[in-house]
């Protein structure tokens, strides 16, 4: 492919296969996974080498972790762990306040009703699995001729109350569906518990063309908080015995849909965020002049927010060379809160408050428009419109932590004194 580096060089300066195993060899050094003590025929000598493998661990650390010295340390953490039921990440004040220091973070989390269960409209529940003759979806092992002979599709595996119940014997084509789809698939019965049906997900749609079988269609288009594993595993679901003849239902409304309109709309969406971005600067700029005026004779507020007010300013300024690269959607959604709010339509005791707290609404609008810009912008490799969105981020912070403090500050005289 003729990749080049920065200075022009052949990107990949390796051709044989120990020589890429000798480059990712000195990518792995000083990591957990250290593999500069391994050689490329070190790898064929047994039955394994356990990593670290350095010049303390020559054959291979047999067990991590001996010493009860965790990498828990601040500064060589890979990351600071999350909240295991919502997956926000764990900050690294919170982390560093903490102290672990080498010790092991052994974490707790209430029981969570699973994210669908079982009903009247779909009374058993499904697990997907694997059989022991197929790998995924057998991208290699559907060329052995062996293994699809031991294994050549799918089923659908109920108990033999439910099989009676509902009149299916063996061999019998079922019907599966789930809220989200449908597949197709003979009867197997046994060895499973009462109100539970097993599905192996080796098989799709993409590999048969003459009825849908693919059981990950019909499972829950969530995943984990934390890993981001989607929950291929369960579903509710009910099943259904196909009369002879019966045509089998192939389309999928819902995704053929989907497929159109995104076929019909294909644009990039950073303009979008560009205009709420703008939107928001400016919507904030216009209060902060607006408290800075209304209550220009309190301690700090007019000079303090007359400077706040020029950051949001110069951001709108600032961000018309990545607008013009990029367009910009106007949807005037800031103007619309900003009318909603008016932070200089309160009146009362309680007007510095309420003003405080709708500038902090509208400075949050920008902060979230500039995190979603960042994630774009870190794809875009656009490092101009990165080191703006930077700068714009600090200023931000500093709009919002002074505008918490100054709330906190003005809440006990507001919400407590008569007046």
């Amino acid at each position: 492919m003729d990749f080049r580096d920065k200075d022009g060089e052949p990107l990949i300066k390796w051709n044989t296969p120990e020589e890429a195993f000798d480059a990712w060899r000195e990518c792995t050094r000083g990591q957990l996974c250290d593999y500069t003590g391994m050689s490329y025929e070190k790898l064929s000598g047994g039955s394994g080498i356990h990593w670290p493998c350095n010049e303390q661990y020559p054959h291979g650390r047999e067990h991590l972790y001996s010493d009860y010295v965790f990498r828990t340390f601040y500064d060589t953490a890979e990351n600071f762990g999350h909240d295991l039921d919502t997956g926000a990440a764990v900050t690294p004040k919170t982390f560093k306040a903490l102290n672990p220091a080498g010790r092991a973070l052994l974490k707790g989390a209430d029981y969570v009703v699973p994210h669908e269960i079982v009903d009247e409209d779909y009374p058993l529940h499904l697990t997907t699995g694997r059989v022991v003759f197929q790998f995924h979806t057998r991208t290699k092992t559907a060329h052995s001729r062996e293994l699809n002979e031991a294994a050549p599709d799918a089923f659908i595996q109920l108990n033999g109350e439910d099989a009676e119940r509902l009149g299916i014997e063996e061999r019998d084509m079922l019907q599966i569906e789930s809220r989200r789809g449908w597949a197709y698939a003979p009867a197997r019965i046994g060895d499973i518990e009462p109100g539970h049906v097993f599905m192996p997900f080796h098989y799709g749609y993409w590999d048969n063309d003459e009825r849908p079988r693919a059981v990950n269609e019909m499972t829950l288009y969530e995943w984990d908080p934390v890993s981001k594993q989607p929950y291929f595993k369960y579903a509710a679901v009910r099943l259904r015995k196909m009369q002879p003849g019966e045509p089998f239902e192939m389309d999928d409304p819902m995704r053929d849909e989907h497929l159109k309109e995104a076929s019909e709309n294909p644009r990039a969406h950073v303009a979008d965020y560009l205009g709420l971005l703008d939107d928001s600067s400016r919507a904030t700029a216009q209060a902060l002049f607006a408290v800075a005026e209304k209550h220009k004779a309190e301690p700090d507020i007019g000079a303090i927010c007359k400077m706040l007010a020029r950051f949001s300013q110069e951001h709108s300024e600032d961000l018309q060379p990545c607008i013009q690269r990029y367009g910009e959607t106007q949807e005037k959604e800031a103007d619309k809160l900003l009318e909603v709010l008016q932070p200089s339509h309160h009146k009362g005791p309680l007007s510095l408050l309420r003003d405080l707290h709708d500038c902090w609404l509208l400075a949050q609008e920008s902060h979230i428009s500039i995190v979603v810009l960042k994630q774009a912008t870190q794809a875009l490799r656009d490092d101009e419109m990165m080191e703006l969105l930077q700068r714009m981020s600090e200023h931000n912070s500093r709009q919002l932590a002074w505008l918490k403090t100054r709330i906190k500050q003005t809440a006990p005289q507001s919400l407590i004194v008569p007046s």
